[in-house]
């Protein structure tokens, strides 16, 4: 059995110093946007109370059941008040209910030599998940993920993808293959979102590599080639990450394109997305 105090020890972590574990348990929709707003690490840095007065601090995200998935280990270089840490987020402060007055802001710098282990590296928390800080890292390692990894397949109908994931998706290909295999065997109707503005664009996809090779493309070109979708990114070309991805069916793969087509346009209709969306025609 590998303990997780051992991969820090590996790394040069001294598991005799003063720190603390921390698993965050937020309800996903609000964990994702903090990821791929980049704003886990702002939030973490806000205490209603000081829980991190210890030198370092090992942060995971909490995952089903009572695992937990490491994120960094971060330098505990003080603490101010959270009115006075200049520029908070509005999504993160909207998270404290917008009363930060006394709040505590911790200066937390994240440590290099651990990159190997981020994202990939998950452990057992232990019975007491209810106790998200910690001192014990003598915990059980239970999976070690391949590098690029970004997380399970669900099922066709189970997940939300943001453009930013399901671009680490098709670039670290071989270790989410379960994503390529499952999306390259059906054919189907997907729909993106612009998170941005809430209008929806729905698409088919078909022929070889099914859903796979039409997503794929469209991390390639940002757009899939949609004039709606260049015209955003025109003056932007980061605007594709306001995009999420998700399916509304799945179709067999050997069904004929204008088959296929048919039911775009059924979708197309019941979602409005020509009038209201981002679908041209």
């Amino acid at each position: 059995m590998i303990l997780f105090s051992d991969l820090l020890k590996a790394r040069g972590f001294d598991v005799t110093s003063s720190f603390r574990m921390v698993r965050h348990k937020l309800p996903n929709h609000i964990m994702e946007k903090l990821i791929d707003n980049d704003l886990l690490e702002q939030y973490q840095c806000i205490n209603g109370k000081e829980r991190f007065e210890c030198d370092y601090v090992v942060s995971f995200i909490a995952k089903e059941s009572t695992k937990a998935l490491f994120w960094g280990v971060f330098k505990v270089n003080g603490k101010i008040n959270a009115k006075k840490a200049g520029t908070i987020d509005k999504y993160v402060k909207e998270l404290y209910d917008n009363n930060l007055t006394s709040a505590v802001y911790y200066l937390l710098e994240k440590q290099k030599g651990f990159e190997d282990l981020e994202q990939r590296v998950i452990i057992d928390w232990g019975s007491s998940t209810i106790a998200w800080v910690q001192k014990n890292c003598n915990k059980e390692v239970i999976e070690i993920k391949p590098k690029g990894f970004v997380e399970d397949f669900s099922g066709y109908l189970d997940f939300i993808l943001s453009f930013k994931k399901l671009e680490q998706i098709v670039n670290n290909s071989d270790a989410n293959y379960t994503w390529k295999s499952k999306l390259s065997s059906v054919s189907g109707i997907y729909l993106i979102l612009d998170k941005k503005t809430g209008k929806q664009y729905i698409g088919s996809a078909y022929g070889e590599n099914g859903i796979w090779g039409r997503w794929k493309n469209y991390v390639k070109t940002g757009s899939g080639g949609n004039d709606l979708l260049i015209d955003l990114q025109k003056n932007n070309k980061k605007y594709k990450y306001n995009f999420q991805f998700t399916i509304l069916q799945t179709l067999p793969s050997n069904l004929k394109s204008d088959e296929v087509i048919e039911y775009e346009k059924l979708y197309k209709e019941k979602f409005g997305s020509r009038v209201f969306g981002l679908n041209k025609n």
